[in-house]
């Protein structure tokens, strides 16, 4: 087969013994909101590899602000534009992309699966000392670690969890990838929150928007869950989180139910300062999106609903201790979920909140 042969040919080259001591630049794809989240674990490991380590990471435009502030980090790409939909267009952008950065780097990291000819080609082009990535999904004849291409493969299963794949490509790197946390560096933002949510109140921030309309709740759901919320606690105060597209829309909304306990988040500048007030909330009630993962930094119970898709089940999952997953019936889009389990979810979240807040109280 023609695509067999192609592959094989962009994918293999001479194996060369990995020698950590050689690795002082490095390319973390880091992507969007929760691709970044779930790797800043990594980051710290990383940082901790060479005495004169540089670490780089390339993540999509809009969510640079994320790590603008981490310490670890040497430079950050960003994708300017938006991907074309045309895919020989998409490919050959990729390839450039690579071109520009050729041979700059010691170390990469590929987390993708498939044996796409086009984007082993980028990985070629790009041209790292050593490439680290995921075992391929077994096609046109060509096994799992057939392609020298990759230095090293990635031990994982189906059951994995992203921070889990993420570290386990350190193995054998002689660091210690036990702390699996995730962390974020506010700035100047880190206590600008501080004093924001009424202590005496469960403060829960209510999410509606995915990373596309299908995965965001309908205009149905939004507000339905936006009126019955607040009843089910009169200690429930719910804020809800949009984007500056949207705000203005949603404000009028929320002005005109005029309830006291039901409010809009002051309107942000960057995802990062969203992190900055989830940080100081009691709660996060979100559909399936990195927001999600932000509110894992910093421990905050979370009721998410999720859609049908068992790898996303799986590899994004919520990091948080106390968490709930709510799963909808279908794949790829997020409707046919039961109302009413939801509610339940977030009283009995609300309840576990406000004993947690009423035992802080108690030992202070």
């Amino acid at each position: 087969m023609l695509r067999a042969f192609l592959i094989r040919l962009i994918g293999n080259k001479k194996k060369k013994e990995f020698d950590i001591k050689k690795i002082h630049r490095i390319l973390i794809p880091g992507g969007r909101v929760g691709d970044i989240i779930v790797k800043t674990p990594m980051l710290r490991v990383l940082s901790k590899l060479n005495n004169d380590v540089k670490i780089d990471i390339s993540v999509e435009k809009g969510c640079e602000s994320l790590v603008k502030y981490h310490p670890n980090i040497n430079k950050i790409l960003v994708s300017e534009k938006k991907p074309s939909k045309i895919k020989i267009i998409k490919m050959l952008m990729g390839i450039i992309s690579a071109l520009k950065i050729r041979k700059k780097y010691d170390l990469c990291f590929d987390f993708t699966r498939n044996p796409r000819f086009f984007h082993l080609l980028t990985m070629r082009v790009l041209g790292a000392r050593y490439l680290v990535g995921c075992y391929r999904t077994e096609k046109f004849g060509i096994k799992k670690d057939e392609l020298t291409l990759f230095d090293k493969y990635i031990d994982m299963s189906n059951q994995d969890h992203a921070v889990d794949i993420n570290m386990n490509a350190l193995k054998d790197f002689g660091v210690d990838i036990s702390n699996r946390n995730y962390e974020l560096y506010l700035g100047n933002l880190e206590e600008k929150y501080k004093n924001f949510f009424d202590k005496e109140r469960i403060n829960i921030i209510y999410n509606f928007l995915g990373s596309t309309p299908k995965r965001s709740l309908s205009e149905e759901d939004f507000n339905y869950f936006l009126k019955e919320i607040p009843k089910l606690d009169t200690k429930i105060v719910l804020y809800v989180l949009t984007i500056p597209s949207k705000y203005e829309e949603v404000k009028k909304l929320i002005e005109k139910l005029n309830k006291e306990n039901i409010k809009i988040l002051p309107k942000t500048e960057s995802i990062l300062e969203a992190a900055a007030i989830l940080k100081y909330s009691d709660m996060l009630f979100s559909v399936d999106t990195g927001i999600v993962h932000v509110a894992s930094v910093y421990n905050i119970p979370i009721v998410a609903i999720y859609t049908e898709d068992k790898s996303t089940l799986t590899i994004f999952a919520p990091k948080s201790k106390e968490h709930s997953i709510i799963v909808g019936k279908k794949e790829d889009f997020l409707r046919e979920f039961d109302k009413n389990t939801v509610k339940n979810e977030i009283l009995k979240m609300a309840k576990k909140v406000e004993k947690m807040k009423n035992e802080e109280e108690s030992n202070i």
